[in-house]
């Protein structure tokens, strides 16, 4: 019978190696849109002397094998050697089909199997589309969830049939679904691929950035929320701006005298700095001009915190950090964690380029993404991390106080907030 050849397994440890094999391939070709049968295994024997030396043995294996092709539904052919006498060893054994395949395999791999051919039968009839599309597109859902395959096949058919170009993701009017389910870039591209479109014409939220004024001249004004470009105005002399992380540092820091501070809001920064562009980008950090404010970045102690600082420097803004060097981490890593919000573990991770970073930061980057550096009776950190996060709010205050003040910020002496 043809099929595809694969490589020989040994007669004694045949049938484990043709379900070892078996799995592998459902796993490799469930989303194929024709995976190909049959599979052909031939199957080794020794040399002519060790049969005749190990016949009993031999006949066994050869035995066993049979009775285990036969119990699978797998067909045999046979060849002639001599073992004493002639006799009639396995030569191949063929797993002719799918179902065969998935009577082999281990239960998991079966079970996933079976997944996706489901998947890539309710795409192709839901959506009429090419069966090697719909393989391509199960592939694409394979993490989501069989709700979520539902859901998606029927945006598509939403998307189909209207134009939302324009919406935000939140705004389009898919009935019994989630404002927040089409967040998720990933989901949009596989509607555009059901629906045969290059986009769904959505538009992305505006950028929004929140601001207050940290000069205690303006501290009964309200803080700000923009969405387009801005600059100070007016008489308005803005010194110092500092960057911050997250919510909690950004309401409670203290007043400084011509002072500002931003909420980045982690990853959100990114987008949303645009917004001071170009003003900030003017910012010097430590030259004393004082026609351009100082900038400061403080992030949490973590890789994340690491690669928001060094993309916020891509954008042109010129800022020093704080408490996000290695001598800071010493001083701060127990408070830190080993585990997210959710309490799944935090794990290690590749580290990226990040040019910007000086010395002390990059040194930081490393270790907060696994790696052990520093000389050992140096740093005290050549095996490796304690914690790969010290989040930003754990540091107190009065200690950000101290450091600011130290770059020759004007903070208030005895400023409550600082024991906060």
């Amino acid at each position: 019978m043809t099929g595809i050849r694969t490589r020989g397994v040994n007669a004694r440890t045949a049938p484990m190696e043709i379900r070892d094999a078996v799995t592998r391939y459902l796993q490799r070709r469930r989303y194929d849109a024709e995976p190909r049968w049959p599979l052909v295994f031939s199957v080794r024997w020794p040399d002519q002397r060790t049969l005749t030396a190990q016949a009993p043995d031999w006949h066994r294996a050869n035995n066993a094998l049979r009775e285990w092709a036969q119990c699978q539904g797998c067909p045999v052919t046979n060849k002639h050697r001599l073992m004493v006498t002639p006799v009639e060893l396995i030569d191949t054994v063929t797993v002719v089909d799918e179902q065969t395949a998935l009577r082999i395999a281990d239960r998991a791999s079966a079970r996933h199997y079976r997944k996706a051919r489901q998947r890539i039968d309710l795409l192709v009839d839901e959506c009429s589309i090419p069966r090697d599309t719909a393989a391509s597109v199960a592939k694409m859902l394979d993490d989501e969830s069989d709700v979520d395959v539902t859901l998606v096949i029927r945006a598509a058919q939403f998307f189909g049939t209207h134009d939302a170009t324009g919406l935000t993701p939140r705004q389009v009017p898919l009935a019994g679904f989630s404002a927040k389910w089409l967040d998720q870039t990933h989901r949009r591209n596989v509607i555009c691929t059901l629906c045969g479109k290059d986009s769904l014409g959505l538009s992305d939220r505006p950028p929004e950035l929140r601001m207050r004024w940290l000069d205690p001249a303006y501290s009964n004004e309200p803080e700000m929320m923009i969405t387009r470009p801005w600059r100070p105005g007016g008489d308005r002399d803005i010194c110092y701006v500092i960057i911050v992380e997250n919510k909690d540092t950004y309401q409670s820091m203290p007043d400084i005298a011509h002072g500002l501070c931003v909420w980045g809001a982690g990853k959100a920064i990114l987008a949303s700095i645009a917004l001071l562009l170009p003003w900030l980008t003017t910012a010097r950090p430590d030259d004393g001009d004082d026609s351009s404010p100082q900038v400061v970045y403080w992030g949490d102690m973590d890789a994340d915190g690491l690669e928001i600082l060094d993309a916020v420097r891509h954008t042109g803004v010129r800022c020093k950090s704080l408490f996000m060097d290695l001598e800071a981490y010493q001083s701060y890593s127990w408070f830190g964690t080993n585990l997210t919000s959710t309490s799944t573990p935090l794990t290690s991770r590749e580290p990226k380029a990040t040019p910007t970073l000086d010395f002390g930061e990059r040194e930081l980057y490393l270790l907060t993404c696994g790696e052990a550096v520093g000389q050992s009776g140096e740093s005290g950190l050549s095996d490796g991390p304690t914690h790969l996060r010290v989040e930003q709010e754990r540091i107190p205050l009065i200690d950000a106080a101290d450091a600011l003040r130290s770059l020759g910020w004007p903070i208030t002496a005895n400023n409550d907030k600082e024991t906060q």
